[in-house]
């Protein structure tokens, strides 16, 4: 993993970034000094001379290629891993004093302060340090260095209470750069027990990191533009995801994204039950229960839908209605238990036939059916319905009462809408049903087209 522990490193107008006033006064101290010899001696710097601030001032020695601590300033110990004076920089080990020694080395090598602000990771207490780095001689030639040290950040503990209260995942980014200005995308500021636990990850181990590459699912999750724009805008934004976690299931996030300075927060919810349940009440308010077709409600909403998107696109639409031939006659001789079961085969007979995901095959009331079918006209629907006849004949299902045959028949009419049929679903309806009762009137068990 090649994430950068710091967020900024400022080599010029560091006055026009910094907003800590011992920062400004140091930085101002050292240019004046500057102005009458190569670098500030480090005898400018005594603890006489500043000890409101020598508590965060620490005074390294350049060693060879190391830097040993003369001074660690009592604030600094406090907050990180105890009193460094006397140690090497290489002391802390990892990708730290690698950084610390990278700039400490930059700022002598060019004579030039260096302000920087790098993530902790030695305090539980301070997330974010800012850090004046001012290179400074000796009279005996030795090149020294001063680096006031104060944290920026704090890891206030009421709030960490909150965010680990919250069911709510929460996660903090921040927009960071690399030492030439160079995009590196966003680096986690804060994530909440929500969110480890929504995505299976260990929360130190992803705060400081570049999320891209610490988080495996940022990618599918879809929100870098939300991201981006909220941070520009500084407007907040609502997104819905669908994630397909490791079981294989579908996970619905409701994300809000809210702006932060040079950030943004982003608070998934997971909706997956809601949505869930949402689905079911659909179903329930949109099927009929003993068939498991549509009811007649949903084919409504749908045939206006269809003649609507019919009516733009030029395409054809075909509505075909059906009945079972002497339905009353059977439930009255078999019971309403067969009765019922006739339905369902019926039912399970025509999704059969009409089986594509967009044909709309719904019982449109008792013993009657109606089936929309988009992208068809007369000709498909009818060699269709004839296909359904015949498979009525292969079932053979019983008729004892039926005047017509010996088993289930049904009547159809069909009707079609074309890009330039004035009429509306209403009439397509009417002139479905007229041929339906045409059907039935010249014999039943027969497929009639509307005149």
């Amino acid at each position: 993993m090649t994430t950068q522990i710091w967020h900024q490193v400022i080599r010029h107008g560091i006055e026009n970034v910094a907003n800590n006033p011992h920062v400004l006064e140091l930085l101002q101290h050292w240019q004046t000094a500057r102005m009458a010899q190569r670098r500030p001696s480090v005898a400018m710097f005594h603890a006489g001379r500043w000890p409101e601030l020598y508590p965060r001032l620490m005074l390294l020695r350049r060693e060879g290629d190391e830097f040993v601590y003369g001074h660690y300033g009592a604030e600094i110990a406090r907050h990180s891993q105890g009193d460094m004076t006397g140690r090497k920089v290489s002391d802390f080990g990892g990708r730290l004093s690698a950084f610390f020694l990278a700039t400490y080395q930059d700022a002598l090598a060019h004579d030039q302060p260096i302000y920087t602000v790098h993530v902790s990771d030695r305090s539980l207490s301070v997330f974010t340090w800012e850090r004046l780095i001012l290179p400074l001689d000796s009279q005996d030639g030795a090149d020294w260095l001063l680096v006031y040290g104060h944290p920026l950040q704090m890891r206030h503990q009421l709030l960490e209470s909150v965010l680990d209260a919250t069911s709510d995942a929460l996660l903090a980014l921040r927009r960071v750069h690399d030492a030439q200005g160079v995009d590196l995308g966003w680096m986690v500021l804060v994530i909440n027990p929500a969110f480890t636990e929504m995505f299976g990850l260990v929360s130190r181990a992803l705060v400081g990191h570049l999320v891209h590459e610490a988080l495996a699912d940022w990618a599918a999750l879809n929100v870098e533009a939300e991201c981006l724009l909220t941070m520009a805008s500084a407007t907040p934004r609502a997104v819905t995801r669908v994630l397909l976690t490791s079981q294989n299931l579908l996970r619905y996030l409701d994300i809000q994204i809210r702006p932060l300075k040079d950030g943004v927060v982003v608070s998934l919810t997971d909706a997956t039950d809601l949505h869930e349940a949402q689905k079911r009440l659909r179903h329930l308010a949109t099927t009929d229960a003993l068939t498991g077709l549509a009811n007649r409600r949903e084919f409504d909403e749908q045939l206006h839908l269809e003649v609507q998107r019919a009516r733009r696109s030029g395409e054809p639409l075909a509505l075909v209605m059906a009945d079972i031939d002497a339905f009353k006659a059977y439930n009255d001789h078999c019971g309403h238990a067969a009765g019922d079961d006739c339905l369902r085969q019926f039912a399970l007979a025509m999704k059969s036939v009409f089986a594509r995901e967009l044909d709309v095959v719904a019982r449109y009331g008792g013993e009657e059916f109606a089936i929309l079918l988009p992208g068809t006209g007369v000709e498909g629907a009818f060699n269709l319905t004839e296909r359904l006849l015949q498979r009525l004949q292969r079932e053979a299902l019983p008729h004892p009462a039926s005047p017509v045959a010996a088993v289930v028949t049904a009547s159809f009419g069909i009707t079609a809408f074309g890009a330039r049929d004035p009429d509306d679903e209403i009439h397509l309806l009417r002139r479905a049903d007229r041929a339906l009762y045409e059907a039935k009137q010249t014999g039943r068990n027969r497929v009639c087209l509307a005149r």
